[in-house]
């Protein structure tokens, strides 16, 4: 048990402190506390991590959760993953090759430029541009043509049918093509010029303060909040320092034990979930014969990780204990896969059994401050498979180091990294597992075998033939033990009195659906 180990001592320890600090707050709560500012249509967010690219609308990351602040695709989500739309108002599926979308009239960019499907095309020109090696190509499968019907339909077609394109279409934004002309690659990211509610004022000093504006002339409009002043805060009690102080409004991702404390001093919190998992990959693309080739041993590590521990104590019963790459809310769940109870002598075994009863070493690349409490997870993973003979040596590396070792298959020496299966993207797991295939732009893990599995779910259009399939895949990379999966995405976000948001949402959009009402 957690508690019973060093690591145990410190979390318990770290519990302690917090409670007395609880309970001075709670019986002070005007010593921590200034009033609130006047101007309640500027939003001061704290956020965990910058925009690795600024605003560069063909990028992979997330865009420090504000990109689609200023852009849309053709469709977007819910925050409960129901598929709506935005630019467009349609989509029909005319044959298995061929997506017809209808587009939204009177919608114009924040420079005053008409969208049309003259834009959708525009757009999709640039991103298959074969002079520039745009990152998002990799994340629209198979389109291989695209042309406008009329003004205001566009028909995409793709060279094998491809389920998911109304999904992918969500995450491509829309560009404005003569603005993209004269600015460039570098120059839009910038400036980047969007359909959405926001524009972005100013990015800061290496992109760790930036500001966005309301777009007056946006069809998304805003509700209250005029004005968002984010500052980049990787230290989550940091975070809770600026909501205690006031110096923040909102704070994204917070520490589970720091809830009660915030609540006693009139913080309202938000709990986001959606179907993302966090875990650590195992790289099997490698040139040398490590232990983790073996799927035995994979499977040990997975049994060695008191995962329970982790989401009872680490994360305060706030998330759920993740076995496989789908979640109970997500398409392709399979509950027959078996799951990895916390078993360290059934781990032991297989490591025996697969010729390492002595155990071995591993190097882990790590980055914290993206989900509550994961640097204390990643010590809790590495104390556990100590337990077992695993001993692993943990390497924090920046998140911006991160997204380059990911896109570039650069890992050097490194064993398994940090990694979350964000299906979340395409409330769809199929993105996450072509990113554990071998047909990965930068791949780190293959199983062969597994491949004509992924390459029918991928084309097959009839969705209750495809969820089958679905589940067949989850069940393939559960007994193989693709990662060492841990728990599903959750997080706790803090907003000051007064303040009203919908079902929370990290992309950026949630800011125009911000009300105030007051104290």
């Amino acid at each position: 048990m957690v508690g019973n180990s060093t690591l145990g001592r410190v979390i318990l320890g770290w519990a302690r402190s917090k409670i007395l600090v609880t309970a001075f707050v709670a019986v002070f709560p005007l010593l921590t506390a200034a009033p609130l500012v006047a101007d309640t249509t500027t939003l001061r967010v704290g956020f965990p991590v910058a925009a690795a690219t600024g605003g560069y609308p063909f990028a992979r990351d997330d865009g420090g959760g504000l990109r689609f602040a200023f852009y849309d695709g053709l469709t977007r989500f819910t925050p409960v993953g129901e598929l709506q739309p935005a630019l467009a108002t349609s989509w029909q599926n005319e044959t298995p090759t061929t997506w017809v979308f209808k587009l939204r009239k009177g919608v114009v960019f924040s420079n005053g430029e008409p969208f049309n499907a003259d834009t959708v095309v525009a757009t999709l020109t640039e991103l298959y541009n074969p002079e520039v090696l745009h990152p998002k190509k990799a994340d629209m499968g198979t389109i291989n043509g695209y042309r406008v019907r009329d003004p205001y339909t566009v028909e995409i077609t793709t060279s094998e049918p491809d389920p998911l394109i109304p999904k992918r279409m969500s995450q491509l934004p829309m560009i404005e093509p003569k603005a993209w002309l004269a600015l460039g690659k570098d120059g839009y990211a910038r400036t980047p010029i969007g359909t959405g509610a926001y524009t972005v004022e100013s990015w800061g000093n290496n992109r760790t303060k930036p500001t966005l504006v309301v777009a007056e002339s946006s069809w998304r409009k805003v509700q209250h909040i005029k004005r968002v002043e984010m500052t980049i805060i990787p230290d989550p009690g940091t975070r809770v320092g600026g909501l205690l102080s006031r110096e923040l409004d909102m704070a994204i991702s917070l520490a589970s034990d720091d809830i009660a404390m915030l609540k006693a001093n009139d913080i309202t919190i938000q709990m986001t979930t959606n179907p993302s998992i966090l875990s650590i990959a195992l790289r099997t693309v490698r040139p040398d014969d490590s232990p983790i080739k073996d799927a035995r041993v994979r499977q040990a590590i997975n049994y060695a990780v008191d995962k329970q521990s982790i989401a009872d104590i680490i994360l305060g019963g706030t998330s759920r204990v993740a076995h496989q790459p789908s979640t109970p809310d997500l398409i392709g769940y399979n509950p027959e896969a078996e799951p990895f109870d916390y078993n360290p002598d059934k781990a032991r075994q297989l490591l025996a059994d697969a010729g390492y009863p002595d155990g071995f070493s591993l190097k882990f690349a790590v980055y914290g401050g993206v989900l509550p409490g994961d640097t204390l997870i990643f010590q809790k993973v590495a104390q556990d498979l100590a337990a077992i003979g695993v001993q692993t040596e943990l390497r924090q590396i920046s998140f911006p180091d991160y997204v380059r070792r990911l896109f570039n298959a650069d890992w050097d020496d490194i064993d398994g990294f940090s990694i979350g299966w964000l299906n979340m993207q395409l409330w769809d797991p199929q993105k996450s597992f072509e990113q554990f295939s071998c047909d990965y732009t930068a791949p780190f893990y293959c199983d062969e075998g597994m491949m004509p599995l992924l390459d029918g779910a991928r084309t097959e259009m009839d969705p209750i033939k495809r969820e089958a399939m679905l589940k067949d895949i989850v069940l393939r990379f559960r007994d193989q033990a693709a990662a060492l999966w841990l728990v599903e995405f959750a997080g706790a976000n803090g907003l000051q009195p007064g303040y009203q948001v919908g079902r929370f949402r990290l992309d950026g959009s949630v800011y125009e659906q911000i009300g105030y009402v007051g104290n």
